[in-house]
């Protein structure tokens, strides 16, 4: 370095952020050399330990240069000189195939839908994401995905590319796009801006080359304007997201919908999934992939606590988390009953079922959410009293999501005021419906039918907890003698 109080920084600033290089974590510390001499070593090899160099002083803020500092490459080639080029570009203007900030992401064999949550939660766990447009080109599911600082990028870029995000499917392939900032118009479940949340909805859908920041002869626009891309509707996804890319991300298994911290899988995109844990907020790439990487073993089982014992029973957990998953079995702590085991049929639903319902306020009190440490929740023994606490919903009808490619998948949104309720018979009234949920302890506040499917209607509770409580009640609800109502939570509200 140009002087020890820049190489103090540099290590100081190392050893609170660790960095990935390649999935390996990179070790800076002071050497016993005073100076390091270049003259026998190859001109290429020196201007590559050169160009490592300025690319580790990208990582560091305010930054400090490397002030006329030569390095022999002896030690420097051995520690991945090529990767810590990757992994941050000196180049301010970037162009296609050079790093920089934002990712072109490609989504091939995509069998279940792919959102833009999802992909949020899986490149988060590398750095700040900024910005993401997602749209469709030639029947291909592709995404522009802009971090904070290009080595954030180039580590997600390492890590993530080839994975398959669901087991055997949905494989990513990742290049840098020509595109050096995306400049967002709307929020929606296309394209987003998470520094501008305020940003509105809109309802445009603009052409791909709009969407790109690029005119129709595909020159760039002014400040690389995108607009509202894509076709693809935001589902939350459906199966496991692969081991593969749980591992890259250094995360252990999680599942669709809802990849806030527990999504990604292992490098492989090999079997099972890894659900991940809770959500890691502000740690950089390397410091959130260490963090994740002991959570590998999670499973399928949640632990709830903090439940009004005089409300909660085994079937009213089964039908609210049933939201989010398919629940195998409900377990209420016999010895502590405002605690419960449920265990769903993947990981990646339960990971799903802890992104919503964590802190969600029902029967007056705010539950709490986790993963436990229990691999399974065990049936009482035979002749052993458990006074109708623990409950085994294995084969149960009334599961969303058995289904493969159900629709369902497609249409699992966080709790809300505004319910979303379908087959509903012909026969049936506004004026009954409203009575029946408002039989529930809450009040309406508004309904409304589809206006070219009357199967289907929203209705909107007075808050959110009075909607959670009408969901429990009225799921399955018999409406006729074939029509059982079916609730869930809205993504729209009534207008």
């Amino acid at each position: 370095m140009a002087d020890e109080e820049k190489a103090a920084a540099m290590v100081s600033y190392f050893t609170v952020t660790p960095t990935l290089v390649r999935g390996r974590p990179v070790y800076i510390q002071f050497s016993n050399h005073r100076e390091l001499k270049t003259d026998n070593a190859p001109a290429q090899q020196t201007a590559a330990a050169q160009a490592a160099l300025q690319a580790a002083q990208s990582f560091i803020p305010g930054g400090m240069g490397v002030g006329g500092l030569t390095v022999g490459v002896g030690g420097m080639a051995g520690m991945g000189a090529t990767a810590l080029i990757g992994a941050a570009s000196p180049n301010p203007v970037p162009t296609q195939g050079q790093p920089n900030s934002v990712l072109r992401v490609i989504v091939e064999n995509l069998i279940y839908p792919v959102t833009l949550d999802v992909l949020h939660q899986i490149f988060s766990k590398f750095g700040a994401v900024l910005r993401i447009v997602t749209f469709t080109k030639s029947g291909t599911f592709q995404a522009l995905i802009q971090f904070a600082d290009a080595a954030s990028a180039a580590q997600a870029k390492t890590s993530l590319d080839g994975q398959n995000i669901y087991n055997a499917c949905c494989t990513l392939r990742i290049d840098y796009s020509k595109l050096e900032t995306l400049n967002v118009k709307y929020n929606n479940d296309k394209s987003r801006d998470y520094t501008r949340p305020e940003l509105p909805a809109g309802d445009g859908q603009p052409s791909l080359e709009q969407a790109m920041g690029l005119d129709r002869w595909g020159h760039n626009l002014h400040p690389y304007q995108v607009g509202n891309p894509g076709i693809m509707p935001t589902p939350f996804t459906p199966s496991s997201i692969s081991s593969s890319v749980a591992a890259a991300a250094g995360v252990a298994g999680f599942a669709p919908s809802q990849l806030y911290g527990s999504v990604l899988t292992v490098p492989g995109g090999l079997t099972g999934s890894i659900p991940l844990a809770g959500t890691i907020p502000n740690l950089s790439a390397a410091s959130a992939a260490a963090r994740l990487a002991g959570l590998q073993q999670a499973g399928s089982v949640l632990l709830v606590s903090n439940l009004n014992t005089e409300m909660v029973t085994p079937d009213a957990l089964f039908t609210l988390f049933g939201v989010y998953g398919d629940v195998h079995r409900v377990k209420i702590l016999f010895a502590k009953k405002d605690n419960a085991l449920i265990q769903m049929a993947e990981p990646h639903q339960a990971n799903t079922a802890m992104q919503h319902l964590n802190n969600l306020r029902v029967w007056g009190k705010n539950i709490r959410v986790t993963l436990s440490k229990h691999n399974q929740v065990q049936l009482p023994k035979e002749g052993q009293p458990d006074a109708g606490l623990t409950k085994d919903f294995t084969s149960s009808p009334l599961h969303r999501f058995k289904k493969p490619g159900s629709k369902n998948f497609l249409n699992i949104y966080p709790p809300s005021d505004t319910l979303h309720l379908s087959n509903i018979p012909a026969s049936t009234t506004e004026e009954e419906l409203i009575d029946l949920f408002t039989s529930t302890g809450g009040a309406v506040q508004a309904f409304k039918f589809f206006a070219k499917d009357r199967k289907m209607a929203l209705l909107k509770m007075s808050s959110t907890e009075e909607a959670v409580h009408s969901l429990i009640k009225m799921h399955n609800y018999q409406l006729s003698g074939s029509n059982h109502l079916k609730v869930s939570f809205s993504k729209g509200q009534i207008s």
